[in-house]
């Protein structure tokens, strides 16, 4: 047998393997696949994934994008089980005792998930959406922005769903659109079905759904539209050495279709052996105006920043510019900004033949990143860079490195590397040279509200 023959006789032993290893995947994951539970809520809400457990009081249900809940008996409706291995594709319906008299609704096949809408959805007290799965969710949505839905659903709590995973949106009331191909938001009634966006008002607009940039309630001024976090870490040590770190870092953000107010807090402190070593707190204060899908404008941006330790008893500078998406879809958000600025800075002790104050005007560099590595792991990037004269520094670094975990609903663990660098440090008075570089390893629990 020819060296030619050989390999053809391997390649094709090789396909026959592979072949035979991608239908026994096939086989296995069909059960799963084809299985889906219906659990009908008393408010006309449904749930479509797996019944892991049944009480007398409580059903145990799971769906893959909300996740495990327990629902009361009495807030169920209707149960529709489907059998492990059906012979023919057959619902088993539960009716827990006791029945609702006058609220029956209709039920189809759990894959005809478009046959059926809710009778209050566009014009009832709450927001309806229905997601790929078949389920349908009410409560109220924060907004839509960046491909992904901030919802408010009583079983679930706070929920945050890409917008590939969403098939309709229902909002109770009329709501501001954005879109690709709009210089000014849409007010409307407003429905989103079948690819497309139907917008109800003064005009009615019906848009391709893939141009849809954001949602936002019209009432949306109390604090339930903004969106927070809050993440802190501790570090405590003794014996031979007593050590103490703490890091505090939140956000709290108001966002709309096209524009962003964010608030960011970043603080470390580190004591050791009764010395601080390490007291930094930074405040920012961003707002983005949304030109279309990619461009945006940066009217106003302020940043505060305390380090003793580095010879700063202040830092402020103002900012503005604007900045380009390079990416901005469903897990992976990836922008550049730029601008010009003006920095003041207050030291925090100086030699005697040097003023403690200096300003100057400056330029800022910044870029922000971030991926989904999967739906529990998230990467992200920040690095801002600042050019000024040389009696302010010169030039300034401030990059942090996030690895965040979802561990449940609203609470993450984060592993965070931070990198502040200075150019031309101050003398202090001691005519001590601070160190150009501070750099942070953080380990923290945070909290999304």
């Amino acid at each position: 047998m020819s060296l030619q023959e050989d390999i053809t006789n391997s390649l094709r032993a090789a396909r026959g393997v592979i072949l035979a290893l991608w239908l026994l995947l096939a086989w296995a994951l069909i059960p799963s696949l084809v299985r889906a539970d219906v659990l009908v809520a008393t408010n006309d809400e449904r749930f479509v994934g797996t019944v892991i457990s049944q009480t007398a009081d409580t059903v145990v249900f799971e769906s893959e994008l909300g996740g495990r809940i327990t629902v009361p008996r009495i807030r169920i409706r209707e149960l529709l089980l489907q059998p492990a291995n059906p012979p023919a594709a057959s619902l088993q319906r539960t009716n827990p005792p006791p029945p609702l008299v006058g609220q029956v609704s209709p039920l189809g096949p759990p894959n005809s998930t478009n046959s059926w809408t809710p009778p209050t959805a566009g014009h009832g007290p709450l927001d309806w959406i229905q997601l790929k799965s078949g389920s349908w969710l009410s409560g109220q949505f924060k907004y839509l922005q960046n491909r992904k839905l901030e919802f408010d659903n009583d079983e679930l709590d706070e929920q945050t769903f890409k917008l590939k995973d969403i098939l309709q949106i229902y909002p109770a009331k009329p709501a501001w659109a954005r879109f690709d191909n709009r210089k000014e938001p849409v007010f409307g009634t407003i429905v989103v079905s079948n690819g497309l966006v139907t917008v109800s008002g003064a005009e009615q607009y019906v848009v391709p759904r893939d141009q849809l940039l954001g949602l936002t309630p019209s009432s949306s001024l109390g604090m339930k539209y903004w969106s927070g976090y809050l993440n802190a870490g501790l570090n405590l040590q003794s014996g031979n050495t007593k050590l103490a770190t703490v890091s505090l870092s939140g956000e709290l953000a108001r966002r709309t279709p096209n524009t962003d107010l964010v608030l960011d807090y970043l603080g470390n402190y580190s004591k050791a052996k009764g010395i601080e070593n390490a007291n930094n707190q930074r405040v920012d204060v961003t707002y983005d105006v949304r030109l279309d899908r990619h461009w945006f404008v940066r009217p106003l941006q302020l940043e505060f920043y305390h380090d003793p330790p580095a010879n700063i008893s202040l830092r402020g500078t103002a900012m503005v510019g604007g900045g380009y998406y390079l990416f901005d879809r469903s897990g992976l958000t990836w922008n550049v900004a730029a601008g010009p600025a003006y920095q003041y800075t207050r030291f925090e002790t100086v030699q005697p033949d040097q003023g403690d104050t200096t300003t100057t005007p400056a330029g800022v560099i910044q870029t922000f990143f971030k991926m989904d590595f999967t739906s529990r792991l998230t990467f992200s990037e920040k690095i801002q860079t600042i050019f000024t004269k040389e009696e302010a520094g010169e030039y300034t670094h401030h990059a942090v490195s996030t690895l965040e975990f979802k561990v449940k609903r609203h609470l993450d663990l984060d592993v965070s590397f931070i990198w502040d660098y200075l150019q031309n440090p101050k003398p202090e008075s001691n005519e001590v040279m601070p160190l150009r570089s501070d750099l942070y390893l953080t380990v923290g629990l945070g909290y999304r509200f």
